[in-house]
């Protein structure tokens, strides 16, 4: 009886408080975070707005500097500063699928789920140094 008071009164209090996050690692750049389909939309993205300014060469040492720190600081670079000539004139959609063209060229593997922007969850993917296979 006392138990079952017990649990009435804190369950509550602990589902108000528990923010869904485990104790697992955080997700990186090497869980096959994009699909190939998506790395090819950004592929003609990249071709068409980012191939003038940056070879696609560029982003291996970029992303090398960005270890350890959230991708989505990386997508609000791309977003607000790029194209040079037009900050912002894509979609989020369109950066995002540039991103993914980006980490598939950096030879990051590529999965079966799309990388998503909504809701912040590229602030919960790290950028990781690629694993060899």
């Amino acid at each position: 009886m006392i138990s079952r008071k017990i649990t009435r009164l804190f369950f509550p209090l602990l589902l108000a408080t528990w923010d869904g996050s485990s104790a697992a690692d955080p997700r990186t750049t090497n869980d096959g975070v994009y699909t190939e389909d998506q790395a090819d939309v950004g592929e003609i993205l990249y071709a068409q707005h980012c191939l003038l300014c940056h070879d696609k060469k560029y982003f291996r040492p970029v992303l090398k500097r960005w270890e350890g720190q959230p991708i989505g600081i990386l997508y609000t670079v791309m977003m607000t500063s790029m194209p040079e000539s037009n900050p912002g004139f894509l979609t989020e959609k369109e950066y995002v699928d540039i991103l993914a063209y980006i980490l598939s060229l950096s030879r990051y593997a590529h999965g079966d789920t799309e990388l998503d922007y909504k809701n912040g969850a590229l602030n919960e993917l790290t950028v990781e140094a690629r694993q060899r296979r």
